[in-house]
């Protein structure tokens, strides 16, 4: 399971900018927050961390999104049963070696 805590920045077109609301609150993944000017806070919750990079893809190209901060991502420690396991760096390839 993948949580990831999210601030979306909307379009100055108001017009847009509703309608990107309407998208992001009718997404079962999303939990929408408090809206502050352009900015919105959002949660996005998802099985793995492969759809969490898709809805993340989703989100980059709705219409009415200008931009999406990354607050938090937490990633569950056990991959589920249909998910591949995630690369490990190889030995001696560590930034710090």
């Amino acid at each position: 399971m993948s949580i990831s805590g999210l601030v979306v920045t909307l379009s100055e077109d108001p017009g847009t900018s509703e309608l990107a609301v309407t998208l992001l609150t009718s997404d079962r993944r999303l939990s929408v927050g408090e809206r502050f000017g352009r900015r919105i806070a959002v949660i996005a919750e998802t099985p793995s961390a492969e759809a969490d990079r898709s809805l993340w893809d989703e989100l980059c190209a709705m219409p009415g999104v200008e931009f999406i901060d990354v607050a938090y991502v937490g990633l569950d420690d056990q991959a589920a049963p249909h998910s591949p396991p995630l690369a490990t760096p190889k030995e001696g390839t560590h930034a710090h070696s």
